[in-house]
């Protein structure tokens, strides 16, 4: 129940983002964005192929970006109110910072410290 609420908490922060104009979306966007060195977070779809997956990665290793890989591409595009997306980049360090503390908090069951 709690990872629930952290993973609706996550997508909440996901739209805010979106509305204060620092997050991008769709695979050209994100991709120029990184190539162009505005990228701080990338967020791909656990449904994303897998090649897809591997040129993103290589990207973002390349550049030091950090990756969360989280949702379906309805759950992505819905939270920040578009239509399915497979890639989402984080354009600000705040919000970087602030997704990947609520990212953290889910993969370790609600706890930021990996402790229930």
């Amino acid at each position: 129940m709690r990872v629930k609420l952290i993973k609706e908490k996550f997508l909440s922060l996901l739209g805010l983002c979106q509305k204060a104009g620092k997050m991008l979306s769709g695979t050209v966007q994100c991709e120029g964005a990184i190539r162009s060195g505005k990228v701080f977070l990338l967020i791909l779809s656990q449904e994303a192929s897998e090649a897809t997956r591997d040129k993103f990665s290589h990207m973002c290793k390349k550049r030091n970006i950090n990756i969360i890989i989280f949702g379906t591409k309805d759950e992505l595009g819905g939270a920040i109110g578009k239509g399915s997306r497979t890639v989402l980049a984080v354009i600000d360090k705040g919000f970087k910072d602030l997704l990947l503390k609520e990212y953290k908090k889910i993969r370790h069951g609600g706890d930021v410290n990996g402790k229930n």
